[in-house]
């Protein structure tokens, strides 16, 4: 919130006053995401803790909700790279950080990067998070290519933090009118959205190429309340923005979490996304070994 706050000081509505008042009353975007927050967070925090304050940490955020690493740029002495395959997000975010960056402890900045093609060498930083991407990334081994650059450009002893969606079972969903995740169009075409796993398809296609990793840390995130959830949904995406307010009450009421990897959890949703679909999500934290 106090970035957005910064935001509109410094910057006034140069992103549109939607966009604007949107970076205060919901700087994260959606109740689902608050777990993912606070459990990158802590994991990266604890990594920071454990390095030496002589040498300033490089972070690679690929694809993630530029709010958090924006907060960790501001927050922390680190040299963060953000990088997104859309020009909109880095294009926006670039104007958000240009209102922090006096106040930062650390520094930011950004490209437009193709997961699955990293345009870095090799073990370059200490810590690669990707929030929420992986599922995205279009090909038919689209993840498992952008996980295994993900890995290839955390220097051994880095840590890696990743979350995907998570259900009782694998789906490819397709969903009317947006292509790649991030580009709408007007037509009704089904394009490729996104991957829920389940266990067999995490540990295949993510946690197999990723067999020189060290897990640190996993946890199951899920939906306590369906009814909730659909309630929330059939509201539709104006009224949720206008009332993005609520979202950390609804992440408090509905979102559960526990350590490990959940066999099973409460979820419903088929091969073509709806905004009333319930699924959960996975986070894995790890160390690369030499």
């Amino acid at each position: 919130m106090s970035l957005g706050v910064r935001n509109l000081l410094i910057n006034g509505p140069a992103l549109g006053w939607k966009k604007t008042a949107g970076k205060i009353m919901q700087p994260i975007n959606s109740y689902t995401r608050f777990p993912e927050y606070f459990f990158f967070g802590e994991s990266i925090k604890r990594y920071l803790a454990s390095t030496s304050k002589d040498v300033r940490p490089r972070v690679l955020d690929v694809g993630s909700p530029k709010m958090f690493g924006l907060g960790l740029a501001r927050s922390s002495n680190v040299e963060i790279e953000m990088t997104d395959i859309s020009p909109l997000n880095i294009h926006e975010y670039r104007v958000m950080w240009n209102a922090v960056r006096a106040r930062a402890k650390g520094t930011a900045r950004f490209s437009i990067q193709d997961a699955r093609s990293l345009a870095y060498p090799s073990n370059q930083f200490d810590v690669v998070y990707s929030m929420s991407v992986l599922e995205h990334v279009d090909g038919t081994d689209g993840d498992t290519q952008a996980a295994t650059e993900l890995l290839r450009v955390l220097k051994p002893g880095g840590l890696l933090i990743f979350s995907v969606p998570y259900g009782n079972s694998y789906a490819e969903q397709k969903r009317t009118g947006f292509r790649g995740a991030v580009e709408k169009r007007r037509d009704s075409v089904r394009y490729f959205f996104q991957r829920i796993y389940d266990c067999r398809a995490l540990q295949n296609r993510l946690l197999l190429p990723l067999r020189s990793v060290r897990i640190l840390s996993q946890w199951t995130v899920w939906r306590a309340r369906k009814s909730v959830v659909r309630t929330w949904a059939n509201l539709g995406e104006n009224a949720n923005g206008l009332l993005g307010f609520l979202n950390p009450w609804l992440s408090f009421s509905v979102n559960r979490a526990a350590s490990g990897l959940r066999p099973a959890i409460p979820c419903s949703y088929g091969e073509v996304y709806s905004s009333a679909d319930v699924y959960g999500d996975v986070i894995v934290a790890g160390e690369k070994l030499p």
